[in-house]
């Protein structure tokens, strides 16, 4: 559906609400199918005197100039069938006004609540009424000032009070001090309540998976355990709806035969250019030499590379309901005797999380694609290198634990035949620093560890922010946020093409990795570039991994830090010592010296599936 600006302010400004409200919704729904950024749907006329440079900022502080607007109108109400709806888009008109010198919808809220006769500037003195509940959980965001009283909402309406915590948890992106203290603050408080709704889909389904995914992403050590909420409402509803477990009673060995078991492999994402695929793919692809593995996913999730990696690929139509997809699966299971299912990443789709609380098959195992623990009753065990594992307190399930070279990575399809052009400086005036990660990994404790490295070094240095998915309404929110720590001190790049991200990096010195949540592929990437550069550990698989990967490349100890102290010195002496930096480099960095990664054993994990299955058996 097109959308026009023009139409869209007149609309708002003469008060005509419902179509407003339409026009807005359309807007909203534009932004979530193409990640913030704006289509060929969306129509304006800008002023002349827009300069290119400004002209988004023009046009997204007209819009939410516009919602706003409509938005304090007094007379307009949301029906209760509108909750869900408006839920499942609140993120993008969050990301909106983040966007724009607006920040944040407070200014409506403040129109629309402020008790009479108080300080209309006072964010504590606002009231809101029942009715207005819908309204006020649309206009509250990450960003908002106004004190959050979620106990009080709960009281009032426990499913409002839930679906707005999910869609304030949401976000791509929440790396502001306001939106990652509401997201710490709200894992606990939610978690502790969330399974007192009686059906899940009285919740904003389509976000829910986000918050099952991004809460890795958070600092408290107790951040997944909202996973434990999530899968009881999801259990809840499968009993509900006549799903059983595979009843592991009455799986006894078979009669010898030449068949293969089957291994069906539920996917996510897997096309050759995804992450997924570099670091999953030759294990499936050697363990067709002891199981015929099925893969089943979304048609547009598979491309004609990686369907070459199984010995079979089922669609999963993506118009079928979330239930009807399940027993699909689980009849294909059934039907083809599955002795294991398989699932590389879970999280990235809602259909991988709901599958975590279903038995399907007598043994069930997952990989790290996304790597964390799922708290969920069906996963046997956690596929993962051994040299990955900080602490197994962080998992609920076993850990299946393979050599360091039991999964070797393939080459990104990207870097095919691409040439990386590195010149090492010896004395350069200001030492640039890059730094790749999504927009998901920064957060305030990092930019403010970034902020002491310039503040330490003797040298000047500049950071080069390479971040995936900054783009559209995202990229000026992440710019403002990290300028905020590192001022003239750094460039924020909105999503790049590969070559050119790679361009970017080569034309550094050196690198740093985000932390709690580090680097896989942009480890290689910025090792193939020619540079060397300082990772934090812990306990966590997401950010041991760092770790790991330096060890496995030979990397010195002190360039794995332990603590936020020794990033900040491990960076420090790695910018100011130029020659020790250049030795590095010229040893560890470069064309071929990551090629130790796509090296390996990847036979062993069909080796001790069958391991495992021989024992279940007994």
């Amino acid at each position: 559906m097109a959308f026009s600006l023009e139409k869209f302010e007149a609309l708002a400004y003469s008060r005509d609400r419902e179509l407003g409200m339409r026009e807005l919704l359309a807007l909203l729904q534009d932004l979530d199918a193409n990640y913030g950024s704006l289509s060929d749907q969306f129509k304006a006329q800008p002023l002349q005197s827009v300069s290119q440079q400004d002209l988004n900022v023009h046009l997204w502080t007209r819009a939410a100039a516009a919602a706003s607007c409509l938005l304090a109108d007094k007379e307009l109400f949301f029906a209760p069938e509108w909750r869900q709806n408006i839920l499942a888009h609140h993120r993008w008109l969050s990301t909106l006004f983040a966007a724009t010198p607006f920040r944040n919808a407070d200014h409506v809220m403040r129109a629309l609540n402020a008790r009479e006769g108080d300080d209309k500037s006072d964010l504590t003195q606002l009231q809101i009424g029942e009715a207005d509940l819908l309204k006020f959980c649309l206009l509250y965001s990450p960003e908002s000032e106004v004190p959050l009283d979620l106990d009080a909402l709960w009281v009032a309406d426990k499913v409002m009070a839930a679906g707005l915590c999910l869609v304030l948890l949401s976000p791509r992106f929440l790396g502001s001090v306001a939106a990652h203290s509401k997201r710490e603050q709200i894992l606990p408080w939610l978690t502790e309540r969330l399974h007192h709704i009686e059906d899940i889909e009285q919740l904003p389904m389509g976000v829910l998976h986000d918050l099952y995914m991004h809460c890795s992403y958070a600092d408290r050590a107790d951040k997944h355990d909202i996973k434990k909420s999530i899968n009881s409402l999801i259990k809840r509803k499968l009993i509900l709806n006549g799903f059983h477990d595979w009843d592991n009673e009455a799986y006894k060995p078979k009669k010898k035969s030449t068949d293969k078991p089957v291994l069906l492999v539920v996917l996510e994402w897997f096309t050759s250019g995804h992450s997924i695929y570099r670091t999953h793919s030759l294990t499936m692809e050697a363990a067709r030499e002891h199981f015929h593995v099925v893969a089943m996913a979304y048609e547009n999730c598979t491309d004609e590379t990686t369907r070459k990696v199984f010995d079979e690929v089922v669609v999963i139509p993506r118009n079928n309901s979330l239930l009807d997809q399940l027993r699909q699966i689980q009849l294909e299971a059934e039907k083809r005797k599955a002795s294991v299912c398989y699932m590389p990443s879970v999280g990235m789709f809602p259909l991988t999380m709901w599958l975590t609380n279903l038995r399907i098959a007598p043994l069930q195992m997952m990989a790290l694609g996304h790597p964390a623990t799922t708290h969920a009753h069906a996963i046997d065990y956690v596929v993962v290198e051994e040299d990955y594992v900080g602490s197994d307190d962080c998992f609920s399930e076993k850990l299946l634990k393979l050599p360091s070279d039991g999964m070797p990575y393939r080459p990104s399809a990207a870097a095919d035949g691409l040439k990386v052009i590195v010149k090492p400086r010896l004395n350069p005036d200001v030492v640039q620093i890059a730094m790749c990660a999504t927009t998901m990994k920064l957060n305030p404790r990092y930019l403010e560890t970034c902020a002491r490295i310039v503040q330490a070094c003797s040298v000047p240095v500049h950071f080069h922010f390479l971040i995936g998915q900054a783009q559209g309404l995202t990229y000026p929110n992440v710019q403002r946020v990290v300028a905020q720590y590192l001022g003239d001190h750094v460039t924020v790049y909105p999503h790049q093409h590969y070559v050119a991200y790679m361009d970017i990096i080569a034309g550094c010195d050196m690198f740093i990795n985000p932390f709690p949540f580090g680097n896989t592929n942009g480890i290689i990437d910025t090792i193939s570039a020619g540079l060397v550069g300082v990772c934090k550990t812990g306990p966590e698989v997401h950010e041991h991994i760092d770790e790991g990967l330096f060890r496995r490349l030979g990397l010195p100890d002190w360039l794995i830090a332990k603590t936020e102290d020794e990033y900040v010195l491990a960076a420090v002496r790695l910018a100011t010592n130029h020659q020790e930096r250049l030795t590095l480099r010229e040893q560890h960095s470069g064309e071929g010296k990551v090629d130790v990664l796509f090296q390996g054993r990847p036979n062993i994990m069909g080796e001790e599936f069958l391991r495992c299955l021989e024992t279940l058996k007994s």
